[in-house]
């Protein structure tokens, strides 16, 4: 079993060690990260198996071209390098000149023995053209020909997510069956998978317990019979395979999706024998739940290898013990303290919260949009456009405080486990119920308004009286302004709305039924209001609230 793995300049990864148990998970989000260490582990088995084949001794190195690269695919080598970085340069002491120093890829397994002897062995990639590198073993070719001949060797096979069918498909041997799993075709080279599995000991059908398990599995949680496949080496030019779903064979092609992604990890499974580590790319892809859980208690049953599985399934998570499961949603390999988080953070934690966060590390929590749309008019108002767009705005649209800062805190929580570095600000409205709550004035991350809705900054007439004289650059102490105080009270006074709050009430804690005095849309009587101040002087631009800004917006920059 790998105990660890160790790579140095590998893609997103400078140098990393990774701890391994009998039994792991992978999660995380899209392009977080998961595959990698998949990929670096085929990497390493493909080069020991370039390494087998080779004659040398000494310090070179065995040359990959990469049209011969099964490991993975790829479009040139230099993407396996971090920040596509393949050698640095050094200055020569008393010269203008650089000389250059080759960065190499490293991949070092660790494995312990029977005997419980720590054993290790490292794969080094030295890059030659975007078409060409050299693959080294790291501490020579005499301990490779030691380590290798060991029993407790390991022995690697990398499954890529599934892919489709083809309809037929010739006999391939494993260098081409290889180069289709190498180019993320594992579906393209099925039928020569499950035929691998009957063929590779040459005992009668009848005889072979690894294709009656694959039988039977089939039978349990698809309810049809699996015939072996049809080909005679020399004669034959396509491998035939069928199943039978009620006494009439169909070719399998006809089967699901589901049906072919099972077939697939069980031939995978069976067909690779002497296998010590078997690496799954989302295996639950096109499984149905049941599904989901069925063939993960598979694997897990399957004591005598070792499984590295990435997943995004929530019944995988579900379904495996908590210290068996390392997360990448934060762009690391961690170990994680509680499956409900990591579900939450892959379920809840769309990919525009992840994005905007890794731009700027700031998330400003509102209750509705109303609250986002004057606090940007505001901010524009202020010249604080710049600070409201650093933060990333989440509508929480629920209907009480304390249900919307617990669903709040959940997905902040969710979100930490993607960016740790995130900053969070909540803004909810004033309330005064006996259940409801108000954060000091000094909490650094829980805000709220001075009034009991958004709009009452809006339907309160001194404030209009205060916009208007400071778009028009009035004194207040003209007396002239007044024409524009009486257009307002009168405004005001037509639409049922009183110049000031209700008998027992502020306008801090005013309710919302104010609006059902309002006869018309709500967006209409700011309209007409401003035309009526237009009329009295037409070159006026209404600045809403400006006045009331300066005291009522909230401070952002304390969080930035």
């Amino acid at each position: 079993m790998i105990q660890k793995v160790r790579l140095k300049n590998f893609k997103r990864i400078e140098d990393e060690t990774f701890n391994l148990t009998d039994f792991d998970l992978l999660v995380g989000a899209n392009n977080s990260g998961k595959s990698t260490l998949l990929q670096a582990l085929a990497i390493w088995q493909y080069c020991i198996e370039q390494f087998r084949r080779a004659k040398r001794s000494g310090s070179n190195g065995v040359q990959i071209v990469l049209p011969n690269f099964t490991a993975l695919p790829l479009p040139e080598f230099l993407l396996l390098w971090k920040d596509k970085t393949e050698r640095r340069y050094t200055k020569i002491d008393g010269t203008k000149k650089q000389k250059p120093e080759y960065i190499l890829v490293e991949i070092e397994i660790f494995w312990r023995t029977e005997d419980n002897i720590d054993r290790s062995l490292s794969v080094q990639l030295r890059y030659q053209s975007p078409q060409s590198v050299y693959a080294i073993p790291a501490t020579g070719w005499a301990d490779f020909r030691a380590l290798e001949k060991s029993v407790d060797f390991p022995r690697i096979v990398y499954v890529p997510p599934f892919s489709g069918l083809e309809p037929s498909e010739i006999w391939y041997d494993d260098a081409n069956v290889r180069k289709n799993v190498g180019k993320a075709q594992p579906g393209s080279v099925l039928r020569n998978l499950l035929f691998r599995v009957i063929d590779k000991s040459g005992a009668p059908v009848k005889d072979n317990s690894d294709w009656k398990e694959i039988v039977d599995k089939i039978n349990e949680w698809f309810g049809v019979k699996l015939n072996p496949p049809q080909y005679e080496k020399g004669e034959s030019i396509d491998i035939e395979l069928s199943y039978r779903p009620n006494g009439k064979d169909y070719d399998i092609i006809s089967g699901g999706s589901g049906f072919h992604q099972i077939l697939t990890l069980m031939a995978f499974l069976y067909g690779y024998p002497g296998i010590t580590t078997i690496l799954f790319d989302e295996p639950d892809a096109h499984l149905h739940v049941n599904l989901q859980r069925k063939i993960l208690n598979y694997f897990k049953q399957q004591k005598k290898i070792q499984f590295l599985i990435a997943t995004h399934a929530e019944e995988f998570i579900k379904g495996t013990e908590v210290n068996s499961i390392i997360s990448m949603l934060s762009g690391q390999l961690k170990r994680v303290q509680s499956t409900e988080t990591v579900i939450k953070a892959m379920s809840e934690v769309d990919n525009r919260v992840i994005i905007r966060t890794e731009q700027s590390p700031y998330i400003l929590y509102l209750e509705g949009e109303d609250d986002e749309r004057l606090l940007l008019a505001w901010a524009a108002n202020l010249g604080k456009t710049e600070v409201f767009n650093k933060f990333c705005v989440y509508i929480l649209g629920g209907v009480t405080k304390i249900d919307m800062k617990r669903r709040a805190d959940a997905h902040f929580d969710a979100l930490k486990q993607i960016n740790p570095k995130v900053h969070r600000v909540m803004l909810f409205d004033y309330d005064n119920d006996e259940t409801a709550f108000n954060p000091a004035l000094d909490n650094p991350v829980l805000k709220e308004w001075k009034r009991k809705n958004i709009e009452n900054y809006l339907l309160v007439p001194i404030a209009w009286e205060n916009a208007v004289l400071d778009a028009l650059n009035i004194n207040q102490l003209d007396l002239f302004n007044n024409k524009y105080g009486e257009i307002i009270a009168d405004f005001f006074s037509e639409q049922g709305i009183s110049s000031s709050p209700p008998k027992g009430f502020t306008w801090t804690n005013v309710k919302a039924n104010i609006f059902q005095a309002v006869n018309s849309d709500y967006v209409e009587i700011i309209k007409r209001l401003a035309h009526a101040c237009a009329r009295t002087e037409r070159t006026m631009v209404l600045k809403l609230c400006k006045a009331q800004a300066t005291t009522m917006t909230v401070s952002l920059n304390s969080v930035l």
